[in-house]
């Protein structure tokens, strides 16, 4: 990134230098698509031959939310036989929330799981959840009121593009309802510009994250006015609605933590160092819906071995 700064780029990966026998190119197509996908579809989209010729590296966003490079994403359960006491909680890889587990770039604690740590951590949390499932075999009680009530909310977005779709004044503008790719560009916009994103050189500040967190509110407000023409746009208004969830836990967290965890990732050019002495740590958060608060905290970072 300084190297880029300097106007010295474009880097180049030079896998043609390494890559040199059969067996190492075998090994480095396994590495690369373990790894870093990304790397192997830049490849083909460009045509290039790695054992013959470099490519550009290319910055790409940070993960928003997943447990590839900076250990974020939902809390869960370590196994009985490692994990310390209060971090297990009974079935392993079981988030907080009961009876919901999570594995690979949805759960955050570990590292540099790449593909195939998440399968495996997959495959462990499917067994767990098995072993949940045995162990409460009643279905839940659920009232019929609550379901046409969540059936309602879920399908609110067709029957709002079905009653509106007349006063379209241009295109896809209307005075009455967004629709997902729109909202999607704002999100975008928004965790580029305000939370480190790479239009900002992954550079971000308290006074930066302050205004994202009013910008998402905004959006918030506004994915009231949803609208979906068709089941596969109805899909994207709720993946939207997660990933707003999703964002603003981000922006809160890199705001919490004073200090950069993870230079390479993103930059906190207020607090620009790590800080193992005070944020040696994890950062948790709890949403309460029945006030609307954030609850952020941290948890003692112990080490098993």
């Amino acid at each position: 990134l300084q190297e880029i700064l300097e106007g010295k780029g474009p880097i180049l990966l030079h896998t043609e230098r390494v890559l040199d026998t059969p067996e190492k190119e075998a090994i480095g197509w396994e590495d690369f698509l373990n790894m870093t996908i990304g790397q192997a579809v830049t490849w083909a989209s460009q045509g290039i031959e790695p054992t013959k010729v470099p490519s550009e590296l290319i910055l790409s966003e940070p993960y928003v939310m997943g447990s590839h490079a900076v250990c974020a994403g939902a809390w869960t359960s370590g196994p009985k036989d490692v994990a310390l006491g209060e971090y297990s909680w009974g079935y392993n890889r079981m988030t907080t929330i009961q009876g919901l587990f999570g594995a690979g770039d949805t759960v955050g604690g570990s590292a540099h799981k790449f593909s195939s740590g998440s399968y495996t951590e997959g495959r462990l949390a499917a067994k767990a959840a098995v072993a949940f499932v045995q162990d409460h075999p009643d279905p839940p009680t659920v009232s019929e009121t609550a379901i046409a009530k969540f059936r309602s909310t879920v399908y609110a977005p067709m029957e709002r593009y079905e009653a509106k779709k007349g006063n379209v004044t241009t295109g896809t503008v209307s005075p009455d309802y967004l629709f997902p790719d729109q909202g999607l560009n704002r999100l975008e916009k928004i965790m580029d510009e305000y939370a480190g994103g790479v239009s900002a050189n992954y550079t971000t500040n308290e006074h930066l994250l302050t205004r994202a967190l009013e910008h998402l509110r905004r959006l918030r407000v506004d994915l009231g006015s949803m609208a979906a023409k068709d089941l596969h746009q109805l899909q994207r208004v709720w993946e939207l609605d997660h990933r707003l969830w999703t964002a603003e836990a981000v922006v809160r967290h890199t705001l919490f933590r004073k200090e950069t965890r993870w230079p390479g990732y993103y930059y906190r050019a207020d607090y620009p160092h790590v800080d193992d002495q005070n944020w040696h740590c994890f950062v948790n958060s709890v949403y309460e819906p029945a006030s609307g608060e954030w609850k952020i905290f941290t948890r003692p970072y112990r080490a098993l071995f």
